[in-house]
């Protein structure tokens, strides 16, 4: 049955969402030296803790088989101030919902379609010592932190003008689809003024490097962490050299936009700016790639990356 023959299932029997909870324990690298989980944890495990329930309402394997993919557009982690405990478990639950990400609905020159997946962790409060690393001070899970992923689907290998699936597909018949309601983060939104905040004297600060093999996944190129594991590393470099202590500096969220992928082979920049005062920072930090004539001007991904000393 093709996409154009299929029949809509009844909207009574289709799920609202797909939700999943699972467990898995904390490990030594997912907690940093004040024994907070990371939020490059909580962007390394959403991949299977998305796939594991959502593939067994969807049938994953005839989207591609269709060549059509799901790929990340934007997504946003925070972690609370909590200490956490190493094998103590991490309970997560997710949802995710079949989306039109524009907001206008079906059948508009706009309208393209996706996934909107949510997530929160909890776990019970950890001692926070070095010598009591696996020592819990309670059983009771505690919020720990949450996450938001939006997944667009793409036909890649269709001409540019029919990638974007702006139609139902047999496949997601069995999930009803929600417009969504908040905008999608943009570039524009994320460089939002930051209230309170002292730009970092000087310009952006800029780096160079070039990705291979070691950053890419079985999709064919960079893993989404890769990306935001770079606007890290460029936040603590904008926290240095603005004479903020970098040994205290905790990331605390990152929320990013993917605009286009990078490969294996392909050199980049990294731009980024700093906000500050004492206690809060806020870096705006762009990963451009590089053409002909050097660094393009708009970033192919962008992040807002907040912390505290």
């Amino acid at each position: 049955m093709t996409a154009a023959q299929h029949t809509t299932t009844d909207p009574a029997e289709q799920a609202d969402s797909v939700v999943t909870r699972s467990t898995r324990a904390l490990e030594v690298p997912d907690l940093d030296a004040r024994f907070r989980i990371k939020v490059r944890s909580l962007i390394s495990w959403f991949p299977p803790l998305m796939y594991e329930g959502f593939s067994r309402r969807v049938d994953v394997a005839g989207l591609r088989g269709r060549g059509l993919v799901s790929v990340v557009s934007s997504l946003d982690f925070r972690r609370d101030d909590l200490a956490a405990a190493v094998a103590a478990p991490v309970h997560s639950r997710v949802e995710t919902r079949f989306g039109e990400l524009s907001g206008t609905g079906l059948g508009e020159p706009a309208t393209r379609l996706g996934f909107d997946i949510r997530y929160g962790f909890a776990t019970p409060p950890g001692a926070g010592e070095p010598r009591r690393y696996r020592e819990r001070l309670s059983e009771e899970p505690v919020d720990c932190g949450a996450g938001r992923v939006v997944l667009t689907l793409l036909r890649p290998s269709a001409p540019p003008a029919e990638r974007l699936v702006r139609e139902p597909q047999p496949e997601l018949d069995g999930l009803r689809l929600h417009v969504l309601k908040e905008p999608h983060p943009t570039v524009e939104s994320l460089s939002e003024p930051c209230p309170g905040l002292t730009a970092a004297a000087g310009g952006p600060t800029e780096v160079r490097g070039r990705f291979g093999l070691q950053h890419t996944d079985v999709n064919q190129y960079v893993y989404t962490g890769e990306y935001t594991a770079a606007m890290e590393d460029m936040a603590t470099r904008l926290v240095a050299d603005a004479g903020l202590p970098a040994a205290r500096h905790a990331v605390c969220r990152i929320a990013a936009v993917f605009k286009a992928p990078f490969s294996a082979g392909d050199d980049y920049v990294v731009r980024g700016r700093l906000f500050h005062d004492s206690e809060r920072t806020v870096a705006l930090v762009g990963l451009h790639s590089v053409g002909p004539h050097g660094p393009r001007e708009r970033p192919a991904v962008f992040g807002r990356v907040e912390g505290t000393c």
